[in-house]
């Protein structure tokens, strides 16, 4: 009797993933509106923490974080273009 229980709440778990991972393209695709208005910041620490890193990034417009290796990627509106 346990194993429709399971399946339940795999495929609620499954749902959750697909609906967040929309959430977060549509967020990323609202952030790079215009490419020559994208802007990036580098944000070195000893470890990257994702949370931290969003929180850091979200102070820029339209801004969004990415952690890779000790690195925190800042992507974010910018109203002059980079030069």
């Amino acid at each position: 009797m346990k194993t429709p229980c399971r399946f339940s709440y795999f495929l609620l778990m499954l749902i959750s993933a697909e609906l967040a991972s929309a959430l977060v393209v549509h967020g990323r695709a609202q952030a790079v509106r215009i490419p020559e208005h994208t802007c990036h910041r580098l944000v070195y620490w000893s470890s990257c923490d994702w949370q931290k890193c969003i929180q850091e990034c979200s102070k820029e417009p339209y801004g969004l974080g990415q952690c890779e290796n000790n690195t925190c990627i800042c992507t974010y509106y910018c109203k002059e273009p980079p030069k």
